[in-house]
């Protein structure tokens, strides 16, 4: 099979699973929260509910269980990443992407280290939402070209395309792990703060440097410092 016909399956798989996949729409403000979300329901996307305020958005959260949320870093400010934070410390498995219309420096950090699992700007357009959506549903992590872009202008070091590729193969406990690494702790560290067993903190790091297609483990704490800004 050709890789363009690889691709056509694999974009038939997602379409026809998009149903099985809940989406929370959280936007500042309400028309815009309306329109993505019928929008979504119009490409057959399963979305739950839709919040233009940051209780309530944690409320549908707790009561729906999406397996996804777009949220607007305007939603509440930098109090949206209050959210990400909550759900995180409850365990909840919800996976969070960003959407911005108006970022500074210290906002796009701080969301880059705190968990989000996709990053979207406003010049991006639907396909690039679409691609965000299918990744971040096979576990992975989504950087758009505008969000991309945003970083380059903003003067921060920019991914390679190789590297963006890499790191979207990686789980949401396994990008913590490699952080962790990136910190210089051990894997007996790694098993204390992550409240998991020793053997499965070194199963994790050899899941990852396989992932990664590196030679060993012993690559990791390389790699992982090379990375650092992304995880």
């Amino acid at each position: 099979m050709n890789q363009s016909a690889s691709g056509e399956e694999t974009t038939k798989k997602f379409a026809i699973r998009r149903r099985d996949f809940s989406i929370l729409v959280a936007q500042s403000e309400l028309f815009n929260c309306e329109v993505l979300s019928q929008l979504l329901k119009e490409q057959g996307y399963n979305v739950v509910g839709r919040a233009v305020e940051m209780e309530d958005t944690l409320q549908q959260i707790r009561v729906k269980r999406p397996h996804c949320v777009i949220l607007e870093s305007e939603i509440s400010g930098k109090r949206s990443f209050d959210i990400v934070e909550k759900m995180q410390q409850s365990n909840q498995q919800t996976k969070f992407i960003l959407y911005t219309r108006s970022p500074d420096l210290q906002m796009v950090a701080k969301a880059m280290q705190i968990g989000f699992f996709g990053f979207l700007y406003a010049t991006d357009g639907l396909d690039e939402l679409y691609r965000c959506f299918q990744t971040v549903s096979d576990g992975g992590c989504y950087y758009s070209n505008g969000f991309m872009n945003l970083l380059k202008n903003m003067g921060m070091e920019v991914m390679s395309d190789t590297t963006r590729d890499e790191l979207s193969r990686l789980t949401q406990r396994e990008r913590q792990v490699l952080r962790l690494v990136a910190n210089g702790h051990t894997a007996s560290d790694i098993a204390d703060q992550l409240n998991i067993s020793y053997r499965t903190a070194v199963n994790h790091k050899a899941h990852i440097a396989k992932k990664l297609q590196l030679n060993s483990c012993r690559q990791l704490p390389k790699y992982s410092i090379a990375v650092k800004n992304y995880l």
